[in-house]
């Protein structure tokens, strides 16, 4: 295959929608966890949280390792891994199993999340490179999406753990459909731990793993709160509200391909962001000040889920501008996916602690918002290297 072909690009693409996938295929089965493995919902959401602890600790040290042996290799061997962990959950038979199948899952993650988007920066080059990251930023929703749908196609059912079956073996197909795929170039020999940690040392992709992070903040606050802001403000349930969110949700791929077509008419990146900015402040009034209908909150929300979709490939395309050594992509990556784990973590308890405070909590959602699109605005004007 065509290094920075589009056919490559695509297939580098899949490994992120995959690896995402796991994030939610469980979701539709927590009846399932429940009735046959006697799960609690802190169990189940001590399970659905293993998932990250890997990305979180090591996903900058799987990067740097990456560059050593190379993102090709890495993608490979995480996607066999993916295979393997998904065909031991189809065995099992205990809650503890899949807890530690839950975490091997993790480090699968942390492999593609770091070698993904370094392949493409690798193999790509100058308009091509800033489309392919834009389109390779959108891979989070759709992923979702698909692990619903893995998911609820067997939840409910005495084969609820073929939802692993089915996912292992689209991870065996991309492990050996990883073989088509160019090679990257490798960095130096360095195995030292300082050297592992190097990513940290370079302000540039530190930067934009900080910004990336603050969008964080917002996405899965939002993500966090709306069907429960939603049911009590606004009426109907916190399932359906959940539904429609999900729905809505692919309006972020929108958001990230009109970022790609931007980005190739030469649009600088700052005034995209700085116009994302504005955007987004007028639509998260609309979503959270009372007093106006469902009508015009539903506009705000899918403004704001199509800016949040724009800003995140604004982002994501830019980390190999700022990467000093382009031998070293894959590490910057993995600093992006880490510290962006870390913050998943934090999220959630932040906004639900202001959705606790009664009637006045739409104005700490807004003042959430402020703050961090001014660190976003603050951190992400960075000049090229």
């Amino acid at each position: 295959m065509k290094a920075g072909s589009w056919g490559s690009i695509l297939l580098i693409y899949l490994y992120g929608v995959l690896g995402s996938a796991s994030l939610s295929k469980v979701i539709p089965l927590q009846g399932d966890f429940a009735q046959h493995l006697g799960a609690s919902p802190a169990q189940f959401g001590l399970l659905m949280a293993m998932l990250s602890i890997p990305p979180a600790l090591f996903a900058t040290v799987s990067g740097s390792i990456a560059d050593r042996i190379g993102a090709r290799t890495v993608l490979i061997a995480s996607a066999l891994a993916g295979a393997l962990a998904n065909a031991m959950a189809w065995q099992a038979s205990s809650l503890a199993a899949f807890q530690g199948i839950r975490l091997l899952e993790g480090f699968v993650l942390a492999g593609v999340y770091s070698s993904a988007p370094a392949l493409v920066m690798a193999t790509t080059s100058n308009e091509r490179r800033g489309k392919a990251m834009a389109f390779w930023s959108t891979y989070t929703p759709v992923g979702i999406s698909l692990g619903m749908l893995i998911g609820s196609h067997f939840a409910g059912g005495e084969d609820w753990r073929s939802a692993y079956a089915a996912q292992g073996a689209l991870f065996a197909v991309l492990a050996v459909a990883g073989l088509m795929l160019p090679a990257s170039p490798r960095g130096g020999p360095a195995r030292e731990v300082p050297s592992l940690l190097s990513a940290y040392a370079q302000p540039g992709p530190l930067r934009i793993a900080l910004s990336f992070a603050v969008l964080v903040v917002m996405g899965l606050g939002l993500n966090t709160v709306f069907p429960t802001w939603y049911a009590a403000r606004h009426g109907g349930t916190v399932a359906g509200a959940a539904s429609l969110y999900a729905t809505l949700n692919f309006t972020m791929i929108l958001g990230g391909l009109a970022t790609a077509t931007l980005l190739g008419r030469g649009i600088e990146p700052q005034k995209i962001f700085r116009g994302l900015a504005m955007l987004a402040g007028i639509s998260a009034l609309g979503i959270f000040m009372p007093g106006h209908g469902t009508s015009l909150m539903f506009t705000a929300l899918v403004v704001w889920l199509f800016v949040s979709g724009a800003a995140t490939a604004i982002v994501t395309s830019s980390l190999p501008r700022v990467i000093s050594n382009p031998t070293q992509g894959a590490a910057a990556a993995g600093l992006l996916s880490q510290i962006a784990a870390l913050t998943t973590f934090v999220t959630p308890q932040l906004w639900i602690l202001v959705l606790g405070s009664g009637a006045g909590a739409w104005a700490g959602f807004l003042a959430i918002i402020a703050v961090c699109w001014l660190l976003a605005l603050w951190l992400f004007p960075i000049r090229d290297r």
